[in-house]
């Protein structure tokens, strides 16, 4: 056998949400039997069982993959029953599986067989992580009735008998025969009449063609497999877009050339066209996703068990986004996959329709408060004045990160979110305590990442905002943490110390120097706590301060990582507040500064600081 004439391939390993599972655990289960045998493999379990699994049998038989099947490897096969079989013969129209044709046949059995050994342990509400060897995925979800649930594998038959481990992998036995996608994106997409003016957008803009390519003529890799977001008749017509005509007038008024990438129909139609076939749990697995529309992105969460697309906080504005319905997306065809965009209504704005433009954005401040992130916000002692520490630690080093997208490479702590002390001016009354360090024989982390709230492309200065402290010794005697900021993998410029005092100056000359104050009292007098030296030129006090550390160009508009590298030195006193993003030509790289509830503070404030 030539191994289906397909070569091994090595296959990307992606996340799954498990909530379907979830769903299975909370409710009343099937019985589930596991038979294990070391003698066994594939073919012979058939033969074993003819009552069961003749008709599959033939199909075997017929493809000549009878022998393939008896050989020792590493498999997972969702076997079809008899009538399982029979159901598909008679939706084929054909009474016998020797009057179907073998080329299909051959598909069919790939298509129910991955190179892979996958108990009912990786499934998940979602794709399985492995292709089947017909290059296509296969999905599994939950379904329920009256208290019982059902595995269901890609919405087409229900997992009867799970893992029974053979020989030479697993068998998963299911009620009827799995029917893999024959048309590519368009011509699926084109199938469904509720989607004619989606589709007629595709074609007027060429679009049409880009997703109507078989993979193995695609020499694009980006291109080979896809994701489109469809938005069906129902859901334009809620927009007030009831035809082709209206949907020209909103993009495209005076134009007649769509297939011009700048054209605003083209760029709406490319806004809805992700690279690479993504399903939901891959769309949920990162928070941002390129476009055909390049270089603009849309973004992605999962909140309460829905799969939110561009619904984000952008300059303090919540902007609501819109759903991907769970129930009818997932649609695999032979170039990648399609899902259907629905009406969001979220808690105190008014509900959105499912319809989406591209969302174009100017370079804008990011006030980034390092301390405000779903895991601290949930907590009782968040923004609580004298409430404890929260301290976010890993059980091992491989385990999971206590915060989504943040991580740390050791066993142990990584940062604790403190509230502030009264009176010490900490923006919005928190901060980080980041347990960060690099000497000998260390404990403490040698980087942390973290995740940056979305910020627009573009240049931007970056600045560092802490409270300046040596927790023993004297800058530069000792030099608590130094430490280096790498965004996206960008490693900036200029490093920064912990215990490492401003100079003296105004605020033009701080600012030259790269230094500033970003907090404020409010109180022109006393705007905030100054550095000090001693009559020696040692400094004597501790206050809030920022540093410049470097340009970066922000390629996508999206959420960014941020690493801090402990360079040398270490100390637990790694104290961070905020970090700021300001474009490089915006009006003021000092103003605003900030209140302790986080207010902005306009006011210029002359003298030396």
């Amino acid at each position: 056998m030539n191994r289906f004439n397909k070569s091994k391939r090595s296959i990307k390993t992606g996340l799954l949400f498990c909530l379907a599972l979830l769903c299975f655990i909370s409710c009343k289960k099937e019985p589930i039997v596991t038979t294990t045998s070391d003698q066994v493999n594939i073919t012979t379990f058939l033969d074993k069982n003819p009552d069961k699994f003749s008709e599959f049998r033939k199909i075997l038989e017929i493809t000549g993959t009878a022998g393939y099947l008896q050989a020792y490897g590493t498999y997972t096969l969702f076997l079809p029953t008899n009538e399982g079989v029979r159901k598909y013969l008679q939706d084929s129209g054909k009474s016998s599986v020797e009057q179907v044709n073998v080329d299909s046949l051959k598909d069919l059995v790939r298509f129910h067989l991955i190179e892979d050994t996958i108990s009912t342990e990786k499934f998940g509400d979602g794709k399985l992580n492995s292709l089947t060897m017909l290059d296509q995925y296969l999905i599994t979800g939950a379904t329920n009735a009256g208290g019982i649930t059902k595995v269901t594998v890609n919405r087409q038959a229900n997992l009867e008998q799970p893992n029974i481990r053979l020989g030479n992998g697993y068998v998963h036995i299911i009620d009827n025969m799995l029917r893999p996608s024959t048309r590519t994106l368009a011509k699926a997409i084109e199938a469904n009449p509720a989607n004619s003016i989606f589709v007629q957008a595709l074609k007027v803009t060429g679009l049409y063609d880009t997703l109507n390519v078989l993979p193995e003529n695609n020499l694009d890799l980006q291109k080979k497999y896809m994701t489109v977001f469809v938005e069906s008749n129902s859901v334009l017509a809620s927009a007030g877009i009831t035809d082709f005509k209206a949907l020209t007038d909103k993009y495209s008024p005076n134009a007649t050339n769509y297939t011009n990438g700048n054209n605003g129909l083209h760029m709406w139609a490319a806004y809805h066209i992700l690279f690479y076939a993504k399903y939901l749990a891959d769309i949920v697995s990162s928070q941002g996703h390129p476009t055909l529309a390049r270089p603009e992105i849309v973004s992605s969460q999962l909140k309460n068990e829905q799969v939110l697309i561009n619904d984000i906080i952008f300059n303090g504005t919540y902007e609501p986004g819109f759903l991907l319905s769970r129930t009818i997306s997932d649609n695999s065809a032979i170039n990648g996959v399609y899902h259907y965009t629905a009406p969001y209504n979220a808690a105190g704005t008014a509900p959105t329709t499912g319809h989406f433009g591209v969302k174009k954005r100017d370079p804008f401040p990011v006030y980034w408060d390092v301390a405000d992130f779903p895991e601290a916000r949930k907590n009782p002692s968040f923004r609580k004045s004298g409430a404890p520490a929260i301290t976010f630690t890993k059980p091992s080093a491989t385990a999971a990160s206590p915060i989504k997208g943040w991580w740390w490479p050791k066993t142990g702590d990584g940062v604790y979110y403190r509230n502030s002390p009264a009176g010490e001016p900490w923006v919005f009354g928190d901060f980080l305590n980041l347990f960060l360090g690099n000497v000998a024989g260390n404990i403490r982390q040698e980087f942390i990442e973290m995740k940056s709230p979305l910020v627009v492309r573009g240049k931007y200065v970056v600045w560092v905002c802490y409270r300046r402290r040596n927790q023993s010794g004297t800058y530069p005697t000792n030099i608590a943490t130094q430490t280096r900021v790498v965004v996206d993998g960008e490693v900036l410029p200029t490093t920064f110390n912990f215990g490492e005092p401003a100079p003296l100056g105004s605020t033009s000359e701080l600012e030259a120097l790269g230094w500033k104050y970003y907090t404020s009292t409010g109180n022109a007098a006393s705007p905030f706590l100054k550095q000090t030296y001693n009559a020696s030129g040692v400094y004597n006090n501790n206050p809030w301060i920022s540093k410049k550390v470097g340009v970066v160009d922000i390629k996508t508009t999206d959420i960014h990582t941020v690493r801090l590298e402990a360079v040398q030195g270490t100390q637990n006193a790694n104290d961070l507040d905020m970090i700021h993003f300001i474009p490089v030509d915006w009006s003021s790289q000092v103003l605003p500064r900030f209140k302790v509830d986080g207010t902005p503070d306009f006011t210029p404030y002359p003298g030396t600081h």
